[in-house]
């Protein structure tokens, strides 16, 4: 009797393991580097979050994982303040092909940088 809820048990345990769901997002450190820049807007908590943004890219193309919302758009605006603009469109475009909803945005964010890239 004892043995059967023995088995019983870990047949429960091991189909609610099996069954957990798997985050459809690879986020890294964003959270982290995200909070620490708004904290401290400096140089280097810039370029530690663009390192994370990057990593996050990176990331997850290597674990077969749709990159996060907005993640290349924010990389690509990122870019786009530094004035590197031909990277900053490659990066919207790359958003925008991932997130069809988010054209509407996209255009906005280009024309901002047709008319700095005028200026």
């Amino acid at each position: 009797m004892n043995r059967i809820r023995i088995i019983i048990l870990f047949l429960i345990l091991s189909f609610i393991v099996g069954c957990a769901a798997q985050p459809l997002y690879y986020w890294g450190n964003y959270s982290q580097t995200l909070y620490k820049y708004k904290k401290s807007p400096k140089e280097e908590t810039l370029a530690a979050h663009k390192v994370c943004l990057l990593n996050i890219i990176e990331e997850s193309n290597k674990r077969d994982k749709k990159i996060p919302p907005g993640v290349c758009c924010e990389y690509g605006y990122i870019l786009l303040k530094e004035g590197r603009t031909d990277q900053a469109l490659y990066y919207f475009e790359m958003e925008e092909k991932n997130y069809p909803e988010s054209k509407l945005f996209i255009d906005r964010l280009r024309k901002f940088s047709i008319t700095n890239k005028e200026q």
